[in-house]
């Protein structure tokens, strides 16, 4: 399991996009859950193989390491 994000408050969506990228093209990555808003500022949500009871789950974990470091 991926616990640590690269904490980097600079990084345009690509480059966020491309660092994950490195762990899919090394099979090191299971499921995704994408967020972010487009340009007129609406909710953009993507996953993979994941449904809705999953997403929330693996955005309680985001939350968790946004509040405390997710450190389990």
């Amino acid at each position: 399991m991926i616990t640590s994000l690269p904490a980097s408050t600079t990084y345009t969506p690509k480059q966020a996009l491309l660092s994950v990228l490195e762990f899919v093209e090394h099979d090191n990555l299971q499921d995704v859950l994408i967020a972010g808003y487009d340009a007129d500022g609406c909710l953009l949500v993507r996953s993979s193989r994941m449904d809705r009871k999953d997403a929330l789950w693996l955005a309680e974990k985001m939350r968790d390491w946004a509040l405390n470091g997710g450190l389990e």
